[in-house]
């Protein structure tokens, strides 16, 4: 298959030709639109940019070089150790890729992906390719078409395919049109594992097949942690390999440029004397030991200090720790709230994306007894409550709360699930206990009795894409809701919630069939990922809780008296919705119960003679 491509690049890149670049008809605009999956700009610019001088040395290096001015198609793996500044180089990078200097040595359309683990949207590596085809096809509408026959016969699924996604980004870099394409990728290391492997296997395949046909399509920088498993699938090809963290010397360089700037804008901003200021800059540079998060954090608490009299600096001099684990002991020790505090960093650990300001403000607040909006006791600065809570170890930017580093969680979370933490705070977070605290909140704003008397109600006549606006609307009113009704269910699962506990009733509640509120989540929820399709009429608490895999609330609801058998426009059936969504155990317990298989407008009543049907569906 790859050699059958890089063939028919050859062959077109032979017969190269300048095309008119045609604006994207109405079915063109959709596709775009759904390869619009992740707010990839935002993302990029997470990071701050680099001090001025800096990273001269990665411009510079041999195997860079060798990457800008190799003539066919090569692929640069940027490794370095956690904390040593990848990201923003990579962020450097795609600005300076896209600077008119580099575009007259090196032009091409340029496309990035930062992964972050903190993210559902940012850790899978289909995101990556929906955002990179997105910004290839933005900069060059004539490639569209070859994402429009998968997207014809798949919709917007073809979106979450990794196989069919690949097949496009071949197809469209094989068009003689397309032109050089230049992808900086940040973090591999930070994508999911299911799709990690996918992505590299894919693209150290294409790297070698485009080297030996000497095609020049497509240039890849790729940075990541020094992980054996990533290597030695990079090992596979001929990947150019810049091990960063051997870059000693010219980290610690970058390193003091760093701390020199730093130091003189809080010396400017705070009177310090220049004895002051060069033995504070002195102790940095000493113990940073090539990690750029360790000096900006310590230049934060300095920043953020009460007192900068010499003598109180001379103190805090002294006691600077001098490894990361111990700068984020110092910073959790200042808590004077241990409670919320954990709260706030269990509930931003576990959480799939990252939430807003006004969400953490609601998420803190809220009660088992509240039962409206009104009656939260919300924080009049939550900023300011984020930041007394928890420092330096989480920052606030646009207004989303994010821990300060993927080490930060790192240090915090226990995932040997022992319950044998280092210290108060050091791998103290279990991660079922942080999915539990999320879901009690997600399912007591659920809850609230605005979503049973003024629920929303969405024609069924209206196109799901023609709903997505009510549905906006609506969930701007009611702050937590987006997140509570898309993420409840996955909290649930993950923090193993069983009948035997409290919040199990609650949940059950949320799935009450004749309530409002089941209906008000569950059309939020559906219209985020299926935003084209026909919303599902007529479901019942049975076949939500089946579609969503929820196992015990399944078992629950059939002993209160739920009927299995009852039909629905959520894939006909609770028995049907759970084969579809592959939850195996849920099929077992209704197939128990006496669930009957609808399949192509037949019933089946004997166990086998359906069993073909469902472990296909479930396996």
């Amino acid at each position: 298959m790859v050699v059958g491509w890089c063939c028919l690049i050859a062959f077109r890149l032979a017969n190269r030709c300048i095309l008119a670049d045609p604006k994207p008809s109405d079915p063109e605009l959709k596709c775009l639109h759904y390869l619009y999956t992740s707010d990839y700009e935002s993302n990029w610019r997470r990071n701050p940019p680099r001090v001025e001088g800096t990273l001269q040395w990665f411009l510079d290096h041999a195997q860079y070089q060798h990457w800008r001015h190799e003539q066919e198609s090569s692929l640069l793996w940027v490794s370095a150790d956690p904390g040593c500044g990848k990201s923003v180089l990579a962020s450097f990078l795609v600005d300076e890729l896209k600077s008119p200097t580099s575009q007259s040595e090196l032009h091409g359309t340029v496309c990035y992906f930062f992964f972050k683990d903190d993210n559902e949207k940012q850790n899978n590596a289909t995101f990556a390719l929906c955002a990179l085809l997105h910004q290839l096809f933005t900069a060059n509408n004539s490639l569209l078409k070859y994402a429009m026959t998968e997207f014809k016969k798949k919709d917007q699924k073809f979106t979450e395919e990794f196989g069919s996604l690949w097949y496009i980004f071949m197809s469209a870099l094989a068009d003689p049109n397309c032109g050089k394409v230049i992808c900086v990728v940040d973090g591999l290391d930070e994508c999911g594992k299911s799709t990690q492997q996918q992505f590299i296997e894919s693209l150290v395949t294409f790297s070698s097949m485009l080297r030996k046909e000497k095609i020049s399509s497509l240039k890849f920088i790729v940075t990541s942690r020094p992980y054996p498993s990533i290597e030695r699938q990079f090992k596979q090809s001929q990947t150019i390999r810049l091990k960063a963290e051997d870059k000693t010397d010219d980290i610690n360089s970058d390193i003091s440029l760093v701390v020199r700037a730093r130091v003189g804008s809080i010396a400017s901003q705070r009177s310090l004397t220049p004895a002051v200021q060069a033995k504070l800059e002195e102790r940095l540079i000493r113990d940073a030991d090539r990690t750029f998060l360790w000096v900006s954090l310590i230049l934060k608490m300095i920043e953020d200090s009460a007192r900068v009299s010499e003598m109180a600096l001379e103190d805090m001099i002294g006691s600077i720790p001098s490894a990361l684990d111990e700068v984020y002991q110092k910073i959790l020790q200042k808590c004077s709230d241990h409670e919320h505090a954990r709260k706030l960093l269990h509930i931003v650990v576990a959480a799939i994306r990252p939430l807003t300001l006004d969400e953490i403000n609601v998420a803190l607040s809220i009660r088992p007894s509240d039962r409206s909006h009104d009656q939260l006791d919300l924080e009049p600065s939550i900023d300011t409550t984020v930041k007394d809570l928890c420092g330096l170890f989480v920052r606030v930017k646009d207004s989303m709360v994010f821990l300060v580093h993927q080490t930060a969680k790192q240090f915090l979370v226990n995932n040997l699930g022992d319950g044998l933490g280092q210290g108060v705070w050091k791998n103290s977070l279990l991660p079922m206990d942080s999915n539990l605290t999320i879901a009690l909140v997600c399912i007591r704003y659920l809850l609230f009795a605005v979503f049973e008397t003024e629920p929303l109600v969405l024609r069924a006549n209206e196109r799901t894409y023609d709903m997505k606006s009510q549905v906006d609307s609506y969930t701007k009113n009611h702050v937590f809701l987006d997140y509570a009704a898309k993420y409840w269910t996955t909290h649930i699962q993950e923090a193993k919630i069983g009948k035997e506990l409290e919040v199990f009733d609650s949940a059950l509640e949320v799935l009450d069939s004749g309530s409002m509120r089941l209906l008000t989540w569950f059309q939020v929820n559906w219209i985020a990922d299926n935003i084209y399709y026909k919303l599902p009429q007529n479901v019942t608490g049975l076949m939500v809780a089946s579609y969503f895999g929820l196992s015990a609330a399944v078992e629950r609801l059939i002993e209160k008296g739920a009927d299995v058998n009852v039909r629905g426009d959520l894939h006909g059936s609770a028995l049907n919705a759970a084969a579809f969504r592959k939850h195996r155990s849920v099929v077992i317990t209704l197939l128990k119960a006496g669930a009957i298989v609808y399949l192509f407008g037949n019933e089946y009543k004997n166990i086998l003679q359906v069993s073909g049907y469902c472990w296909h569906s479930i396996k």
